[in-house]
């Protein structure tokens, strides 16, 4: 028996007189008689069971409410979840994304190390070339000094022949 049932069958008895109050556990009041039933009864009952209605559907408005409440609150977990897990799903992303970085500049620093030794030997390369290249120039200067000292010696040489053989064939004729 719901509320409101027991409510009803409450009132038939209590203006009926049918069922002693006393039985129910409900104490009277000394000095107070209770009250005759009149013809205002009936309406007081409907009062009663109207007010009994409010009530029940307050409760019913206030279950539906709190059902509506929950449904909230479960969606606005479940969405929270979801923040939650996007955010360690970004988070993930983020350190991935640093670690690449991080190797990134490593071969970055790695490649501006090796270009720094490939700039160091193209130096020590030019300087060495610049000698060779003196080198060269001395080489060649000293290869003309020879080739002109040759040729003299070849002109000394064919100048002396030409000496000697004027003054054989002088001698031959002399003779």
């Amino acid at each position: 028996m719901d509320n409101l049932e027991w409510l009803r069958e409450h009132m038939r008895n209590h203006i009926s007189g049918s069922a002693p109050l006393e039985a129910k556990g409900v104490l009277r009041f000394r000095g107070v008689a209770p009250a005759p039933a009149t013809r205002d009864s009936g309406a007081t009952l409907d009062l009663v069971y109207q007010a009994a209605e409010m009530v029940k559907g307050i409760e019913d408005r206030a279950n539906e409410i709190g059902t509506y409440a929950r449904s909230i609150a479960e969606r606005a977990s479940e969405k929270l979840q979801l923040a939650e897990k996007r955010i360690q799903e970004l988070e993930a992303e983020r350190r991935a994304a640093d670690a690449c970085i991080s190797d990134a500049r490593a071969r970055i620093e790695d490649a501006e190390e090796a270009l720094r030794l490939e700039r160091s030997r193209v130096k020590a390369a030019e300087d060495q070339l610049g000698q060779l290249e003196s080198r060269v120039r001395a080489a060649e200067s000293r290869a003309d000094e020879s080739e002109n000292a040759l040729t003299r010696i070849e002109d000394a040489i064919r100048t002396q022949l030409l000496r000697q053989g004027r003054a054989g064939s002088k001698k031959s004729a002399a003779a």
